[in-house]
């Protein structure tokens, strides 16, 4: 072995080191934020599976650094040059030597350990141990409960449980009926910290949870502090003569130790629980609950979707071809289930289910993160049929200027102006798939009301397809016109069984 070969394999493993204290560091000090407060995810699960988290995540970025400097783009060239040189005292062949071949690998290689350390949101290396953390460390299913807990109603708490609370408070502050008072009211957010106070006193009795409680950062002493000195105030305050200042002022703090009160509780909640179901059952008896359109086996509806789209093609294509042999052009009739049928499903799947597919995405990590609940979502339909257009317009200016025409120069702008018209059907058709799950199926719909509930969304949608492809085929030529006949007849069922297969059957934190 070589000198410039070992001192090679030296640079490796020092960057084997860099690499593996940076993962290690950018892992460890990852938050999220809980209200106003970052959290640590390595609190919600067992040390040993974060651990196992914390290992993936180093080794990962080993072996990426390794491929980077050994296979791709490798260091070795460089490190030759220089020790040869260094060895030679030719420091001018050296300054000659360095060219692409050697100076790309070290900027490569450089760029790779900044943005282990570097945190943004567009880093793609820290969207990878985010997605790492998420799998370990269930830190987004914290947000879901830390939301829940905030906004949970407690007029249904049991009056056991009240009498519980009402005998560990130091000073009497509260009433029974406080929990049946408008949520905006001093005497229910005091009523709310005290329940979620009483939770987390029953996690603090098991030796389980200690290390959640002696950790700094959930600010478990200054909870109690800032609880048992609340309770005096609360009690000095319903004695007072009411005062606006000193009302806004209480209530401020009251929210803010309703906050610290819901991060350490969702905290417990997580790490403590067993199962996703086991959580939200917590959750229930503390009166939360978590949004009631969450959807199940989600990748079914992708699938079914899917297979709606292609049975939808083959149907409308083949009933158009039939119809335009018949009637229409008799002497110049069409082959039916020719390769052309295969080559318009490829098309239409990207086209309708890629979209459709990104608002479950969307869907997803938007209402995890989102506190307020509310019936329908408006903004966020009007959100995902823009970003239904333009995927779709995208995918036909990919497809079919790439396959179909074929043009020399090809200008994605000028393409994506002209392709807009194919963009209209699957932006509503996202749009509507939005809306129907904040509409969930009704467990009393007999086998007829689905039926009829189907057909009249096929017949729907269906005319407002051919309404759409007509003024998207309109400047097709006369010879063309068994190609707009067939168009329109494919988008009539294309677009009628995707309407058609919008019902979704949702799940409650009980389910």
């Amino acid at each position: 072995m070589t000198v410039e070969h070992l001192i090679y394999l030296a640079v490796q493993l020092l960057g084997t080191g860099a690499v593996l204290f940076l993962a290690y560091q950018s892992f460890q000090k990852r938050r999220i934020q809980l209200g106003a407060e970052p959290t640590l995810p390595q609190y919600f699960i067992r040390r040993s599976t974060y651990w196992i988290g914390t290992a993936s995540y180093c080794a990962l970025m080993t072996a990426l650094y390794w491929l980077l400097t050994w296979q791709w783009l490798p260091l070795e060239p460089l490190v030759t040059l220089i020790v040869k040189n260094l060895r030679s005292g030719e420091l001018v062949n050296l300054l000659n030597g360095l060219d692409g071949n050697t100076i790309i690998p070290l900027i490569a290689a450089g760029l790779f350990l900044f943005l282990l350390a570097r945190e943004s949101k567009f880093n793609p290396l820290l969207i990878l141990r985010d997605s790492i953390h998420d799998a370990f460390a269930t830190p987004a299913k914290a947000v879901e409960i830390y939301n829940a807990l905030i906004n949970s109603r407690l007029s249904a708490v049991d009056d056991s449980l009240k009498a519980q609370i009402a005998n560990r408070l130091l000073v009497s502050s509260f009433d029974p009926g406080d929990f049946e008072k408008s949520s905006a009211t001093v005497e229910y957010k005091w009523a709310h910290n005290c329940l979620l106070f009483d939770q987390i006193q029953d996690y603090a009795n098991q030796s389980s949870f200690r290390r959640l409680f002696t950790e700094p950062s959930l600010k478990w002493g200054e909870i109690c502090i800032s609880y048992n000195a609340m309770s005096e105030k609360v009690a000095v305050w319903k004695k007072a003569e009411p005062h606006y200042t000193k009302t806004i002022n209480l209530i401020k703090e009251l929210d803010h130790l309703t906050s610290l009160l819901c991060r350490l509780l969702a905290s417990l909640v997580v790490f403590g629980s067993a199962s996703e179901n086991d959580m939200w059952a917590t959750v229930k008896q503390l009166g939360g609950k978590a949004h009631e359109a969450r959807l199940k086996h989600t990748y079914k509806y992708v699938l079914l979707f899917t297979a709606a789209t292609a049975v939808g093609v083959i149907l409308g294509r083949e009933i158009s071809v039939l119809l335009h042999n018949a009637f229409l052009f008799p002497d110049k009739p069409l082959p039916h289930f020719s390769y052309t049928t295969l080559r318009w499903i490829a098309y239409a799947i990207p086209m309708y289910v890629l979209p459709i597919a990104l608002v479950f995405i969307s869907r997803s990590l938007t209402f995890r993160r989102q506190r307020e609940q509310a019936d329908r979502y408006y903004g966020f339909y009007m959100a995902m049929m823009i970003m239904g257009f333009i995927v779709s317009t995208m995918v036909s200016v990919l497809v079919l200027e790439l396959t179909f025409y074929r043009r020399e120069h090809f200008d994605f702008l000028d393409s994506f102006l002209d392709h807009m018209r194919w963009g209209i059907l699957p932006a509503l058709m996202c749009g509507f798939v939005a809306y129907r799950m904040d509409t969930p199926a009704s467990e009393s719909e007999t086998l007829s009301d689905l039926i009829t509930a189907a057909a009249l969304r096929f017949l729907g949608w269906g005319s407002i397809a051919v309404i759409i492809m007509l003024y998207a085929t309109d400047d097709l030529t006369i010879q063309e016109s068994n190609l707009r006949f067939t168009l329109v007849g494919t988008a009539f069922f294309v677009i009628g069984l995707l309407g058609a297969a919008a019902r979704f059957k949702t799940a409650g934190p009980e389910d």
